[in-house]
C-alpha cells in the first residue's frame, strides 16, 4: 500500500467518529483550512435534528464532490488486501459498527474518512 494512503487512513475518521458515537477527536482538523471540515458528530446532528437521512446525504455529497475521501478495505478483508479509495454514489450506505461503506453489491470495512486537502498533503 502506498505510504500516503496508509498515512491518510491512519489520520482519517471512522464512521462512528463522524457520527459522534465515540469520544470526541481532534486529529487532522486544525491544519485544514478548506470548506467542509470534518466535524465530529455533525452527521448525527443533521440526521436527528434537521431531517432523517440528512447526515447520509451530506456525507455522500462531500465524498462525491471530492471534498472528502473514504479509504478502506474490501469485505471480507484478507490480511494482504491493500487499502483503496472507496467510490461513493447515491446507493452508498454507511454502517457504524464495522465502519462499513457499501452500495448493496460491494462492501468496504475499516473505512476512514479524510479531507481531500489532508490526503494531498501526504
Amino acid at each position: 500500500m502506498a505510504p500516503a494512503l496508509i498515512a491518510s487512513w491512519e489520520e482519517g475518521y471512522a464512521i462512528a467518529e463522524l457520527w459522534g458515537r465515540t469520544a470526541p477527536v481532534t486529529r487532522a482538523t486544525s491544519r485544514i483550512e478548506e470548506p467542509h471540515p470534518l466535524l465530529w458528530g455533525i452527521l448525527s446532528i443533521a440526521e436527528y435534528q434537521i431531517d432523517r437521512g440528512a447526515g447520509q446525504k451530506y456525507l455522500i455529497d462531500r465524498l462525491r464532490s471530492g471534498d472528502w475521501l473514504a479509504i478502506g478495505y474490501r469485505s471480507p478483508r484478507q490480511p494482504d488486501d491493500p487499502a483503496v479509495i472507496i467510490p461513493a454514489d447515491e446507493a452508498t450506505k454507511f454502517g457504524r459498527r464495522q465502519s462499513a461503506v457499501g452500495d448493496g453489491v460491494t462492501t468496504y470495512v475499516d473505512a476512514r474518512i479524510i479531507h481531500a486537502a489532508a490526503f494531498r498533503a501526504h
